[in-house]
């Protein structure tokens, strides 16, 4: 079975893990496409640019960097030559593009499979829970595109709704397939060493991993963080507009030195900080244009043996199950005595074995190709 994935972030070090893994499987011959370089957020590399390290362990597997039309938006695709090129060289039976269903990517390459390698089946896999907006062209397009489309998987359930609803054909397959984290390099180490080593001196740690923007819900958090103990302290690890705002309302008298702003870390440094942690929180709120779409944080926590608390916005309590906790957003008596829950009572024990069977089994890179390489099959015979 060829396989060509095509995806604009195919330099994230979690990304790699998953294509070792699927390479893994004897029934694969996988080719990776990826940007030459792209800009991404500072959470996703502290530099703010992913550019392909040729010294990577591609043992398995092809990697083919190709030239985007403009690498501060990948959104407008990549430079269609490139892409053609290697289209043509792979004749996939599997054109995989990590991308939403009305990525322009996904677009390209649907088209350009038309001529050059009709037998491909071309596939989707988003993230987006927020139904599409579009005028009529907009609809008229994606539904001839979604004609040439075999089939997609998501990594949350109401983004495969949404899309139905849209016009999706409903006979073409479709999976939700939960991302997967390299449990490799997430994984259980020495807290107390860690906490010695890392100038963490503080009893218990909230921790948060992610973007400071007001939609992760970090004000809420600011607030819950007022009715737990003093010996609870709260590190955050992220970069954003709110930074200054957050050093602002961490002056309050009930959290002075007891809130700890640091940049975002590379993938390698990350597991380091988060083994440090009694409990993970994930406060996103909902808006109108945006609710959480997966929550990578939570299953890079879970393999670390971190409790989790997780807002019920979008694809949350779908992630979490059964393995953490879940408040009604925006709540902050609700966060807080789920924070306490997680770090001080018999619960805890329970939320770190289950997390961390979940993170294996459901939310791993392992998991991740395994199910996508089951979903390859089903296309194939549909």
């Amino acid at each position: 079975m060829k396989i060509l994935i095509v995806y604009h972030s195919g330099a994230l070090r979690n990304a790699l893990a998953i294509y070792r893994a699927l390479a893994k499987n004897r029934n694969v011959e996988l080719t990776v496409a990826l940007p030459e370089w792209v800009t991404v957020h500072r959470v996703y590399h502290p530099s703010g640019r992913l550019e392909v390290n040729r010294e990577s362990d591609t043992s398995g597997y092809r990697l083919v960097a190709l030239p985007l039309v403009d690498p501060h938006r990948y959104n407008l695709g990549f430079k269609t030559g490139a892409l053609l090129k290697t289209l043509r060289e792979c004749h996939a039976d599997i054109l995989h593009v990590w991308d939403e269903p009305v990525s322009y990517t996904l677009l390209q390459a649907a088209w350009l499979c038309l001529p050059f390698s009709p037998k491909s089946k071309v596939l989707f896999y988003g993230f987006q829970n927020i139904a599409p907006r579009w005028g009529a062209s907009g609809r008229l397009i994606w539904k001839a595109t979604w004609t040439r489309i075999g089939g997609g998987a998501a990594a949350n359930s109401e983004a495969l709704n949404n899309l139905r609803r849209a016009g999706f054909p409903s006979g073409r397959p479709t999976e939700r397939i939960f991302w997967g984290i390299p449990t490799e390099l997430f994984k259980p180490m020495d807290k107390i060493k860690l906490k010695q080593h890392l100038k963490l001196d503080c009893d218990y740690i909230v921790g948060y991993v992610g973007r400071l923007v007001p939609e992760k819900g970090l004000t809420w958090l600011m607030a819950a963080m007022k009715e737990l103990p003093t010996n609870v302290h709260c590190l955050i690890i992220g970069s954003g507009p709110m930074r200054e705002e957050i050093e602002l309302m961490s002056e309050h008298s009930s959290l002075a030195r007891r809130v700890h702003l640091q940049d975002a870390k590379p993938a390698e440094e990350l597991p380091r900080y988060m083994n440090c942690m009694d409990v993970l929180v994930v406060p996103s709120l909902t808006t109108a244009q945006w609710k959480e779409q997966y929550g990578r944080t939570i299953a890079e926590a879970m393999a670390c043996g971190v409790p989790v608390v997780g807002s019920d916005s979008g694809a949350i309590p779908e992630v979490v199950g059964k393995a953490g906790l879940i408040v009604r957003e925006g709540d902050v008596s609700a966060l807080a005595e789920g924070l306490r829950k997680a770090i001080f009572t018999e619960v805890r024990a329970r939320l770190i074995q289950e997390g961390m069977h979940r993170a294996q089994e459901e939310l791993s890179a392992e998991a991740m190709s395994n199910r996508l390489v089951s979903f390859y099959e089903r296309v194939l015979i549909a």
